[in-house]
């Protein structure tokens, strides 16, 4: 069987018997290296806006624990402090949740980690979670001031009696009955 050659192909590897034919172009009418030049630091500004925008974006997310113990709290407000199967729930909801938030920062930011990211940037994401546990630590103290105030925690000196040792007696009393003598 044969094969016809292909008169459409052509050959673009570089030959030492084609150098000849090489012939430097000049640049077509309207052409600016400065324009070029200016296109390539308009993509390399939009990177760094991106970036910044993520920053932005990462810091916002940080102030949503704040935002979300507004409600919380109010919620634990309106509970009251009595000792209730709603007020207990809605309590311990309101230590789980920052808990449950501040073990999974890590997964909550990971949208925003970039390899490309400056030490500056990654500086400033590390803020950001670092503020985003933070706010959860806080959201966290607040239910358990409210678990204080339905007097569900052990903050008295009466909560701790049972385990304080008991003193040995220093003194001994007994009662007796006083017999009056035979020669009054």
């Amino acid at each position: 069987r044969r094969t016809m050659p292909r008169t459409w192909a052509v050959d673009m590897t570089p030959d030492a018997a084609d150098s000849y034919r090489r012939v430097e172009l000049s640049n077509p009418p309207g052409f600016s290296d400065q324009h070029a030049n200016e296109q390539d630091s308009r993509v390399a500004n939009k990177r760094v806006d991106q970036m910044q925008l993520k920053l932005k974006k990462a810091k916002e997310l940080a102030w949503q624990p704040a935002k979300s113990f507004l409600m919380t709290g109010f919620m634990l407000w309106m509970s009251g402090n009595g000792v209730h199967i709603f007020s207990i729930m809605i309590t311990f909801y309101a230590i789980y949740n920052p808990i449950k938030s501040a073990a999974g920062v890590n997964s909550v930011f990971a949208r925003f980690a970039d390899p490309k990211m400056s030490t500056i940037d990654k500086t400033n994401l590390l803020t950001s979670k670092a503020t985003y546990v933070l706010l959860n630590i806080v959201a966290m103290l607040g239910a358990l001031y409210k678990m204080s105030l339905m007097g569900l925690l052990p903050t008295t000196p009466a909560d701790w009696v049972s385990f304080l040792a008991v003193s040995p007696a220093v003194q001994f009393a007994t009662g007796s009955v006083v017999v009056p003598s035979p020669t009054s």
